[in-house]
């Protein structure tokens, strides 16, 4: 609106003058597919966190039962 608007913007990126250089080393995996090869393959290791919560929800059924079983069968 107004021409003096411009000198109190508050910039929110790198300044204008750092050039991209674009992708580097660390991008050649996403540059040539190998992540999606090893992703799919069955090879990259990831937490199963459904096993996970069944085993503690287990521990918990049996800290429960566990005890009544015992008073039960003294």
């Amino acid at each position: 609106m107004y021409p003096d608007d411009d000198d109190d913007r508050i910039p929110l990126g790198p300044p204008a003058d750092d050039r991209d250089l674009g992708p580097d080393e660390r991008d050649r995996d996403l540059m040539d597919g190998t992540w999606e090869q090893q992703y799919y393959s069955g090879q990259l290791r990831t937490r199963d966190w459904n096993t996970i919560a069944l085993g503690i929800a287990i521990l918990v059924v049996l800290a429960l039962v566990l005890p009544m079983l015992l008073v039960v069968f003294r």
